[in-house]
């Protein structure tokens, strides 16, 4: 990842967290929509050092379908690479699926004594966010991975965690992104290869939660 996501996690918007206390033995109200699966289960890419037993993910967007890179990169110097604009021979290529991964900005957060269930739902927009090594118009990469790099897309939070009895837990929600990168080319010069980027799209949130 060229940048550090938390330096590329767009504005959030939303209004404060539901704090939703139950009887020890009662059961959180089933969700709408798809369940959180523990992270532990999926392919996400969590923030350095993360517990992966205490994330949970829920993913909004359906699955993506694994975009084939073209063939035929030369690469470029650095010179090269550090002397170009955007312009017409620009051309944004090659978009590959990098998996997903949790955002390190936290957009939500309840605290609280045990026995109780602590539930967050919000509905809040997540800015895309991309970057790249040339400096390239936002509307060819959004052509090539698939979605506008400057849109927002709004998603429900739906996250609960019970703590146990004496203990005193925490529930926080991050932003679950899909990573692309792209290739960047400059079709003046032969389709030479001249630097690249990263791209990501809000599709949900991940949960982190704990204890003590």
């Amino acid at each position: 990842m060229r940048k550090g996501i938390s330096q590329m996690v767009g504005a959030v918007v939303g209004a404060g967290a539901l704090l939703a206390l139950a009887a020890p033995q009662a059961l959180a109200a089933p969700a709408s929509g798809p369940r959180p699966v523990p992270a532990s289960e999926t392919t996400v890419q969590l923030p350095a050092g993360a517990v992966p037993e205490h994330w949970t993910i829920d993913r909004k967007a359906p699955a993506v379908k694994l975009p084939m890179p073209e063939s035929g990169r030369v690469t470029a110097s650095q010179g090269v690479q550090g002397s170009l604009a955007d312009s017409p021979w620009l051309q944004s290529r090659n978009s590959v699926f990098q998996g997903q991964t949790c955002g390190t900005d936290r957009v939500d957060m309840v605290t609280g004594w045990g026995p109780m269930t602590l539930s967050l739902s919000q509905s809040r927009a997540v800015s895309s966010q991309w970057s790249s090594s040339v400096s390239i118009a936002a509307w060819k990469v959004s052509g090539t991975v698939g979605f506008s790099v400057t849109d927002t897309a709004t998603n429900t939070e739906t996250g609960s965690y019970t703590v146990p009895d004496g203990k005193f837990g925490t529930l926080e929600a991050y932003p679950l992104f899909d990573h692309f990168t792209f290739d960047v080319y400059d079709t003046s010069v032969g389709n030479r290869y001249v630097g690249g980027g990263d791209a990501f799209h809000p599709v949900g949130f991940c949960y982190n939660h704990w204890a003590n």
